[in-house]
């Protein structure tokens, strides 16, 4: 016990000792190299980006060197055309050169040379050759200021006050400083990014434009044109956000280095297209790719992004195409017409990226109708030919099996003899009844009876197992489909939609594969029990075969779309965890993307008939317990009479 309490305290008493180390050190380093190492604002320097060429004006103001003429630091900007490319796409730390400083301050190098700096002795972890590591030259106060109690702060606009009567604005600069603030001035500057009042949709700017000075139609040769993009004039009219500051999108453009920029994410203003929108959740695809013009759309890992054209920049043009024109830049097998004259509406020639290229089908599918919602997340919707002929079969079908059933059936209405219960349980699809237990809740009895199909477990828990990997297959992609698409129309913004809807997650991906497997398996297994009953029993009941092949057709072609999708996008990163259609796809890789594009609106089409005749099917068949069973439950629950 002794040995074990000297060690805790031998192991407090080192933190503590290091915690006082560490406190001291803080303590003795010099407020600026704190703020700088803390990565906060120092010595004056406002809290905004680093490499940013914004000033603060009103920092500035209150800075030593106001008085300055900018040239005075900057000698280099009055000798050559200015902006150069050769410095914007350096970083900002390239620009500081030591000698500028000691221009003025010569005396420092005597104090760093005695071991000194502003009367604290110098630090060996500190880098006193860059200035600016501590000291921002455009908010450095000086002597009288400090003396006056001015302090550093991000918005030296609170401190008017501390050495005169605080004022309305800022005086007039000199004209040399007036001219660099035009475009430096994190005010001024940032207002001439682009002049909303001047620069709206359709017309060209009327003043000066901070942007356009290298991307516009007229841009200086101080950026040769190789490098720089530059829209045209007519790029200029059709922009889709022209009454918008440049920097609202382009966050980080007025920033060193400058060709270093993030891609624009649109979503961080718009909301992503639901399904019915654009036929498929296009989860993986970039905003850009689509609405962008003069882009060719490519593929990278499964994701479609895009790259740039060359000629003149015209991404700033938005507007689709109406109807599925715009979708033939990759959903076609040759350019469109519209495409070759150049930069028509949804890119030009150079942009088609058809014929699989991007992992795209020929073939400019609908979305997935109401019909398909057993398996996928659908659209409340019903475009294509065949679902509409399923669909409509079937209404009219039940709707004249209801006028029947209430014309004779009296459905629900007290109990069926003993001789024809099971024939009336056959006829109509509805269970035999048994009463349940008094003390059980009659809507939680109708849950289990028709969501864990508890009277046929009752009946025989072999017939339950298979119809359970049938039944709970169907029921969970119902769900996963329903909340996916729900997520997308009432919470667009959020991810977890997307990425139900996304095929490539690997969550995702697995259970849909382990679902799929599971329902192949019970249709398998039911097949084989039926022929079982059929040798074994002398009098085996009738089974529907025809709805079995349906329900295999409709299963077997699924697996086969999913592989063609998987190898048609190069197997993309996540489509692994499919592992049933990752290994068909692989099968399918050989016939290349160009022959996979071809052949895949086919298979498409295939697997909608197939599923639109087995709807069609249903009221026909002894599918339609599907229907009748859990209505006839639901009419007796209503009525008091639930019967488990």
């Amino acid at each position: 016990m002794k040995l074990r309490m000297c060690k805790r305290g031998s192991t407090t008493a080192a933190l503590m000792f290091l915690a006082a180390c560490v406190l001291t050190a803080m303590t003795a380093m010099p407020a600026d190299a704190r703020a700088a190492q803390q990565g906060k604002p120092a010595d004056g320097m406002p809290a905004d980006r680093p490499g940013r060429w914004f000033i603060d004006e009103t920092g500035f103001h209150a800075s030593a060197h106001a008085s300055m003429s900018c040239a005075d630091c900057h000698a280099e900007q009055a000798d050559h055309a200015h902006p150069g490319a050769d410095r914007l796409n350096k970083p900002a730390s390239t620009a500081f050169n030591r000698d500028t400083c000691l221009q003025c301050h010569g005396s420092v190098e005597d104090d760093l040379a005695k071991g000194t700096h502003g009367g604290k002795p110098v630090m060996k972890t500190q880098d006193y050759a860059n200035c600016v590591t501590c000291h921002n030259p455009h908010y450095v106060l000086g002597p009288e200021a400090r003396a006056r109690g001015l302090r550093p702060a991000s918005d030296m606009s609170n401190s008017c006050n501390v050495c005169h009567k605080a004022q309305t604005g800022l005086p007039k600069p000199a004209a040399d400083v007036a001219a660099c603030l035009s475009c430096h001035g994190l005010k001024t500057g940032r207002a001439m990014a682009a002049a909303p009042a001047t620069f709206s949709k359709g017309k060209q700017p009327q003043g000066p434009v901070m942007c356009l000075t290298c991307h516009g139609p007229d841009a200086s040769a101080a950026a040769p044109g190789t490098a720089t993009p530059r829209i045209s004039a007519e790029g200029l009219k059709s922009m889709t956000h022209g009454d918008m500051n440049c920097l609202t999108c382009h966050t980080d453009a007025a920033r060193y280095p400058h060709n270093r920029q993030d891609r624009v994410n649109c979503l961080t203003c718009h909301a992503r297209h639901d399904e019915k929108t654009i036929h498929d959740a296009h989860s993986n695809v970039s905003c850009g790719a689509c609405h962008f013009s003069g882009v060719t759309p490519v593929l990278n890992n499964g994701k479609v992004d895009f790259t740039v054209n060359a000629g003149p920049l015209n991404v700033h043009s938005m507007t689709l195409a109406s109807g599925t024109a715009s979708c033939v830049r990759c959903h076609s097998a040759a350019p469109a017409g519209g495409m070759a004259g150049g930069t028509g509406e949804g890119g030009s020639a150079s942009g088609f990226a058809g014929n699989g290229k991007v992992g795209a089908a020929n073939a400019i599918l609908p979305p997935k109708s109401v019909l398909c919602m057993g398996c996928h997340a659908a659209t409340l919707s019903v475009q294509d030919t065949p679902s509409q002929i399923g669909l409509g079969i079937f209404v009219l079908a039940f709707a004249g099996l209801g006028l029947f059933w209430l014309s004779c059936a009296n459905l629900g209405d007290g109990s069926p003899q003993k001789g024809h219960a099971a024939a009336a349980g056959q006829s109509h699809g509805c269970p035999a009844p048994r009463h349940h237990a008094a003390s059980e809740c009659r809507w939680a009895a109708l849950c289990c009876d028709v969501f864990l199909q508890r009277r046929l477990y009752r009946e025989s828990p072999m017939r339950w197992a298979v119809h359970a990997l049938i039944f709970f297959p169907f029921l969970f992609r119902f769900v996963w489909g329903l909340l996916g698409l729900s997520g997308s129309l009432l919470s667009p913004a959020s991810q977890w939609p997307w990425l139900l809807l996304d095929k490539n997650w690997g969550g995702g991906a697995m259970l849909f594969d382990i679902s799929g497997l599971a329902l192949l398996l019970g249709l398998l297994l039911a097949a084989a029990l039926w022929r079982r009953e059929k040798s074994v029993a002398a009098n085996p009941p009738r089974h529907d075969w025809a709805a079995l092949y349906l329900l295999l057709g409709i299963t077997l072609t699924g697996f086969v779309l999913e592989g063609m999708r998987i190898a048609l996008a190069g197997m993309p990163e996540g489509s692994g965890y499919a592992f049933a259609g990752y290994a068909l796809a692989q099968a399918f890789a050989p016939l290349g993307q160009a022959g996979l594009a071809r052949i895949y609106g086919w298979g498409w089409y295939a697997h909608a008939a197939l599923t639109a005749l087995t709807v069609a099917y249903i009221p026909f068949s002894q599918l339609r317990h599907m229907v009748t069973a859990p209505l006839f439950l639901l009419v007796q629950t209503l009525r008091g009479r639930h019967q488990a």
